[in-house]
């Protein structure tokens, strides 16, 4: 059996799989901020009740280098964490990888992979994060294109971990919660559909159309698949449209934006797939 597991900045969601891709069990609930203490209490868990685990997969939102995890703005984590350390995982095999990267793997053989060769993965949710399909393979190494650049000379600047004014401190929904929120405990889509007004959802629009402007020129993605709870559900809202974006890339025609298949499911099922080669032959 695997353990997949999908660390988010607002929800963490686990699954327990059998290696003919069979979900034992599942679930979802908020991220703690001691989040490790809450994994290794996971893992003491499902360990006792699936004594057959025998490898746990883990997405985490943040670049990754041989299981560290160096830093997360949606888990507010300034600091790396060795999870081979942190975390209690005795004599289990454990991958970490970006929780983009994760989904990826779902999204390139179960998804929009089936017909499309070339296609950029961005989650919009707590953080912002993308993952790139080039010529059907997932791209190795740290894309965080999430922490590009957008406005550097824009004050009050927008901070984030080590930089400012990057597309998830001025679009994520972390940011939005940050500088909108005007109650406690307020989610994101209760301020964009009741706090914002015309001119902030036409800025918001903006930001995200020089990000993706910008995706598109560095990957000619063949489409835009978008996943996370902030851009599934306010996919009309926040996704701007190709005239929007023309001004901000050479490539015509600006390629189309989907959701993504696996909808809220696609870390979880993605640290699966990206582990199941290291046990078994992928299910049919």
């Amino acid at each position: 059996m695997i353990l997949a597991i999908d660390l988010g900045g607002t929800k963490l969601g686990y699954g327990v799989f059998t290696s003919a891709g069979t979900i034992l069990e599942t679930d979802t609930f908020p991220t703690d901020s001691d989040f490790i203490h809450q994994l290794n209490q996971l893992l003491a868990r499902i360990c006792q009740k699936h004594p057959l685990v025998s490898l746990v997969s883990l997405g985490v939102p943040g670049p990754v280098t041989a299981r560290v995890m160096e830093g997360s703005k949606p888990l507010n984590c300034l600091a790396s964490i060795d999870f081979t350390k942190a975390l209690n995982v005795g004599p289990l095999p454990l991958i970490v990888c970006n929780d983009l990267h994760m989904a990826a793997h779902y999204e390139l053989h179960f998804g929009v992979g089936k017909h499309l060769t070339q296609f950029c993965l961005v989650s919009l949710s707590t953080g912002i994060g993308v993952a790139v399909v080039n010529n059907g393979v997932i791209l190795q190494g740290r894309t965080e294109m999430g922490h590009q650049i957008l406005l550097p000379g824009l004050q009050p600047p927008r901070n984030c971990t080590n930089h400012q004014n990057c597309w998830v401190s001025l679009a994520s929904g972390a940011a939005i919660v940050e500088r909108f929120g005007t109650e406690a405990d307020q989610t994101t889509e209760q301020i964009i559909g009741k706090v914002l007004k015309p001119g902030q959802i036409a800025h918001l629009r903006a930001v995200n159309a020089q990000a993706f402007g910008n995706l598109i020129s560095a990957y000619d993605p063949q489409a835009i698949v978008i996943m996370g709870s902030m851009g599934l559900h306010q996919f009309e809202v926040l996704i701007p449209n190709s005239s929007e974006i023309e001004a901000f890339t050479v490539h015509r025609p600006i390629p189309p934006f989907i959701r993504c298949a696996a909808a809220g499911n696609a870390g979880i099922l993605g640290a699966f797939y990206k582990a199941l080669p290291l046990i078994s032959e992928p299910p049919q």
